[in-house]
């Protein structure tokens, strides 16, 4: 009960402005207490807790500063920007990260999109929402619980995907194989990461076989094609010395007699 009493105080006293101001100081004061006193509990650090009771003066300092000026333009403009700011990062969380981790990680298995590539997917969000005057629209109650729900699902798919991308931060991917095909001694390489270096080398399945390794390391591994148990479309994947496998992509083994008939015909005929 006492929790969304004290948030009601905390928010009046911020969006107000004060009449008194020896009693904003002491608010601020017996907040910042408040806040030091958190701090220790949660963190279990008097340095810490300080670093979070700064944090905090400084962002009351800063409210204080921006309720003081806010008829001026640049402060209208830089609200207006702060709140494109997170409207974009909640919209970058709800469809830029799932659908990078279900290419990048479940459909395809492909390298992850670079840190250039994600914050100017992140950039173009925040100019095209600031040209918006979003504070007007923060005005109309329909709009602002819209938002707060939308940073709040955001959240939580943020917090999904976060944890689902580090249970597969080091498991061991295949990139890309090359040639995608073969016959008996083929060396193929296939390109990848998480492999482990040469001293923890793991093994290469090819269906029911296992590839003669020539080279090893974390990100690419030459092996040879041994003689197959049979063949057509198998699948290739990568065990490492851990247990742990990667995907598996697939590979298909040819018959060198049919490959030799074939030439022979394509002889013929000429």
């Amino acid at each position: 009960m006492w929790l969304p009493l004290m948030g009601r105080w905390f928010w009046l006293m911020i969006c107000n402005s004060p009449s008194n101001e020896k009693m904003t100081r002491y608010s601020a004061i017996i907040v910042s207490c408040l806040v030091f006193l958190a701090g220790l509990f949660v963190f279990k650090a008097i340095f810490l807790a300080l670093g979070a009771t700064l944090f905090f003066l400084l962002v009351w300092s800063l409210l204080e500063a921006v309720w003081y000026f806010r008829d001026s333009p640049f402060i209208l403009s830089l609200v207006n920007l702060c709140l494109a700011a997170i409207l974009a990062l909640a919209i970058y969380s709800l469809v830029f990260l799932p659908t990078e981790f279900l290419v990048t990680e479940v459909l395809l298995i492909t390298p992850e999109v670079s840190s250039l590539g994600s914050l100017g997917f992140l950039g173009i969000l925040v100019l095209g929402l600031s040209l918006f005057s979003l504070g007007n629209v923060l005005l109309i109650k329909k709009w602002r619980w819209s938002i707060v729900s939308l940073l709040a699902v955001s959240s939580l798919v943020y917090l999904f995907y976060r944890h689902h991308k580090l249970e597969r931060e080091y498991l061991p991917k295949i990139y890309e194989v090359n040639p995608t095909f073969g016959i008996q001694a083929e060396i193929v390489k296939i390109r990848g990461v998480n492999f482990f270096p040469v001293w923890k080398r793991g093994k290469v399945i090819l269906g029911n076989d296992e590839m003669v390794i020539r080279d090893w390391n974390e990100g690419l591994i030459t092996a040879e094609q041994p003689v197959p148990s049979k063949f057509g479309q198998v699948k290739l994947w990568v065990a490492r010395k851990d247990g742990v496998e990667s995907n598996k992509v697939l590979f298909e083994i040819r018959d060198p007699g049919k490959l030799r008939d074939a030439d022979n015909a394509d002889v013929e005929r000429r």
